[in-house]
């Protein structure tokens, strides 16, 4: 069994430079080689706190506890009165601004918080912002308000897993119902090749979905069919994440977005996507007992392992670059975070180390 403590530990050092670059308890949404620090992400932050409550036991490290309960109390204070998470601090311009998706992240890190601690106002606060989302549902499970692009997406089976986290603390019946409903209405977008519709981020030159969405909508599936005990809804996790194994082994790399037929005319990688697919196929093996899967977990690792930052430079060393190579792809002026580290890749590389350890060898 490969032994993965010094990259985590690497990769966790420099999120906790991350967290200690701004002033709030937050984390730093990244590192721009152009710019510097960039202010606390409110939304990725509420998914750290889960990854730094599993490194503090798994790297006997306390101070990673303080700095996740750090955390949640940030996203308390961040609450808006209707009970959703601001999208943005308040000195971040639109800090009036809710979003759907960046709420139902949030989710996850206060009821791993309340979990940790017992700290009711980590509950409460969970629980005022799943029925917030609740309150906002289109009848068929979607989201159009308060989302980017005033759209529906797919990825939002993730909002869904965090308001099952929530309904298992609270026992709500209509949280939980309000979950299935999405997912229900997400499975529908599913192409019968596993690819999903509706699943692109909101940008001025991708219009494919990055793997990184790709993978929030498996994500979505497969944790929230694990809690409710669903294999259809593993079933759909399964179905598409197994094109992007496929691609993998044969051409050993994944490219950054693909269409509905599983192509991409991508020569660069999304990293972060990599690290949450690698994350899924490792969970998937001890599921299935496919070794295909345990092979492209493995070997992804390996390759994200390589290129994780080794610099003098405090800012970069331990990091994850958004695209390979980090600049994207130059001549067709694309790429994903490019010349910068985003927090969220580090967190889900840290991640799928993580998940590494539980695999047998």
């Amino acid at each position: 069994m490969i032994d993965n403590t010094v990259p985590i530990t690497r990769a966790v050092s420099w999120l906790k430079r991350a967290q200690d670059a701004t002033p709030d308890g937050g984390v730093s949404a990244w590192f721009s080689l152009i710019n510097g620090w960039q202010p606390s992400y409110i939304e990725t932050t509420g998914y750290i706190i889960n990854t730094f409550f599993a490194c503090s036991e798994r790297l006997e490290d306390p101070d990673l506890y303080e700095r996740a309960v750090r955390m949640t109390d940030f996203l308390v204070e961040m609450q808006h009165k209707n009970g959703g998470y601001r999208a943005y601090g308040p000195d971040q311009g639109d800090s009036e601004r809710v979003v759907v998706f960046n709420t139902g992240q949030d989710l996850l890190g206060m009821c791993k918080a309340y979990e940790k601690t017992g700290d009711e106002k980590y509950r409460d606060s969970a629980h005022k912002a799943a029925k917030f989302l609740a309150s906002i549902q289109e009848k068929n499970g979607s989201w159009i308000s308060h989302t980017f692009g005033n759209k529906p997406h797919t990825y939002h089976t993730r909002v869904a897993w965090g308001m099952l986290k929530v309904a298992e603390i609270t026992s709500e019946h209509s949280i939980k119902k309000a979950a299935e409903k999405t997912l229900e209405w997400a499975s529908k977008q599913q192409h019968q090749n596993g690819w999903f519709a509706q699943n692109e981020l909101e940008h001025p030159k991708v219009r494919e979905p990055f793997t990184h969405t790709i993978s929030y909508a498996i994500e979505g599936f497969l944790w929230s069919g694990i809690l409710l005990n669903r294999p259809d809804l593993i079933t759909v996790a399964l179905r598409g994440a197994t094109p992007l194994l496929n691609y993998y082994l044969e051409h050993n790399k994944l490219p950054a977005t693909f269409n509905k037929h599983w192509q991409t005319n991508d020569r660069y990688e999304c990293l972060t996507g990599n690290a949450q697919i690698s994350l899924m196929w490792l969970k998937l093996y001890q599921l299935t007992g496919d070794w295909r899967f345990r092979t492209g977990g493995v070997k992804m690792n390996t390759q994200l392992r390589n290129v994780q930052s080794k610099s003098i430079l405090t800012s970069i060393d331990g990091a994850i670059a958004g695209s390979a190579p980090i600049w994207g792809d130059i001549a067709r002026n694309v790429g994903y975070c490019r010349l910068a580290y985003p927090n969220w890749a580090v967190k889900f590389y840290i991640d799928a180390l993580l998940e590494e350890g539980y695999v047998s060898y």
